[in-house]
């Protein structure tokens, strides 16, 4: 049988439509690559942002830190008032106001009032402490590069998160074009089937259960439309751009083959690369400066002191001034124990770090096994969708030339129309495991960075 020539046109018209409509969006718009969606992460991202006050505190308390090696002065003023006769005599001695008259004995018993106005000046100088400051300075450093590290591990975790948002958007492209070529054939096979109906060549039911796919179709393609839309926001706020700006195409989920490491190769790169294992290590050695300033709280200090005084009648008149110096030691003999405890306190604490840091290490190696399994599944996943995707589109063209020829029922056109569908999204959908897969292995790694392989693919 010859088919309708006004069924072939409208068949190659649907095929054309389809085409175009699965090609124009990438080549009309502007692409945005993966690595310019990072750059733009890497300087705009909320998240990141909220790390900076955290380590200029950090260097504002190495800066308090580095106070112990010099001297601390302090103004003290106060006003007094009184004629307790011990107050009164030792008072007129400071203000050196101090007469022969002031020793008859009616003066000494019962003195007049006195005003006193004090102004001190008093300066101390830690001279020798076995090493307290030096050990509050290095945890002080300490804190700046755990605040660093802290960041890096926020970029790290933000730049993962861009590479998922980044192909989640590419993966709600794909279905949403799909979804359009659907539509687009539902259209056509509908058309197709009122053709056949009125020249006889097919029953009513077949126009029926195309209408049925084409609303389906509609349906799908609101759905893949708001999908599409909710990924494009949501790397938008990752990059730190309001949730509706237009930013371009992403790349399209093309298979590809990418390097993929050894995993001893790769757990040999966690320990220097990982933040969160080098900023464990830091709180490790923060621990251990913690029990030896414990343990130098027990130790003597030796210190200088000198103070300046000045005591005035008041505001207006002059008094005396004198001055003060000395040298001091002190050494906690015993202080109720509350010193032992806290050592201990200490060393417990040292040894939670060192426990954490071997359950970390065993964490990351298997973060990495399963990283490679995962990735090496989707690689294989991918070479299977492709070549079910080929075998859907020519199964697909030879059911449209049986439907055409009247050798083939509406619902086997539309199985295979669904099963193309279907097809096509499968494959999008591995590619896009396959790409997050890859970048999870750079990221239990510790090497997923703005010029790693995942972030340029």
């Amino acid at each position: 049988m010859i088919p309708d020539t006004s069924d072939v046109r409208i068949a190659a018209v649907a095929v054309l439509s389809a085409c175009l409509l699965a090609a124009s969006p990438a080549a009309a718009a502007e692409t945005l690559t993966l690595a310019q969606a990072a750059a733009r992460a890497l300087s705009n991202n909320p998240d990141l942002a909220v790390d900076a006050p955290e380590r200029e505190a950090a260097v504002a308390e190495l800066e308090a830190s580095r106070a112990g090696y010099r001297p601390r002065v302090d103004l003290e003023q106060s006003y007094s008032g009184g004629n307790n006769p011990v107050y009164v005599f030792g008072t007129l001695l400071t203000q050196r106001r101090f007469t022969a008259g002031n020793f008859a004995l009616p003066s000494l018993n019962q003195p007049d009032p006195i005003d006193n106005l004090q102004t001190r000046i008093v300066a101390q100088q830690t001279l020798w402490d076995l090493g307290r400051t030096r050990q509050r300075r290095d945890m002080a450093k300490l804190g700046v590069e755990l605040a660093d590290r802290g960041h890096e591990e926020n970029v790290r975790r933000v730049l993962f998160a861009v590479v998922d948002a980044y192909h989640a958007v590419s993966l709600a492209q794909e279905a949403w074009d799909a979804s359009r070529v659907a539509l687009e054939s539902a259209q056509a096979i509908l058309t197709q089937a009122r053709s056949r109906f009125d020249s006889g060549l097919a029953v009513e039911a077949d126009v029926l259960r195309s209408q049925v796919v084409l609303a389906q179709a509609r349906e799908q393609e609101i759905q893949a439309r708001g999908q599409h839309e909710i990924a494009r926001s949501h790397l938008n706020r990752l990059m730190g751009a309001p949730l509706d700006a237009a930013f371009g195409e992403t790349a399209r989920l093309t298979p590809a083959k990418l390097p993929l490491p050894t995993e001893d190769a790769l757990i040999a790169e966690q320990r220097q690369r990982r933040p969160d294992y080098q900023r464990l290590l830091t709180e490790v050695r923060q621990a251990e400066l913690d029990v030896r300033a414990r343990r130098a709280e027990l130790l003597p200090v030796l210190g200088a002191f000198a103070s300046w005084e000045a005591d005035n009648p008041s505001f207006h008149d002059a008094g005396g001034t004198n001055w003060t110096a000395g040298v001091s030691f002190r050494w906690n003999i015993y202080a109720g124990g509350g010193d032992a405890a806290r050592q201990q306190a200490a060393r417990n604490r040292l040894e939670q770090k060192r426990r954490q840091l071997a359950a970390l290490e065993s964490a990351m190696a298997l973060e990495v096994h399963q990283a490679l399994v995962q990735c090496r599944s989707a690689e294989q996943q991918v070479d299977v969708m492709q070549a079910a995707e080929a075998q859907s589109v020519e199964s697909l063209r030879i059911l449209k030339n049986r439907y055409e020829s009247g050798l083939a029922t509406i619902t086997d056109l539309l199985s295979a129309e669904n099963a193309r569908a279907a097809a096509r999204a499968a494959l999008a959908n591995a590619v896009y495991r396959y790409r997050i897969g890859y970048a999870q292995v750079e990221f239990a790694a510790g090497t997923l960075s703005p010029t790693s392989t995942a972030m340029n693919p």
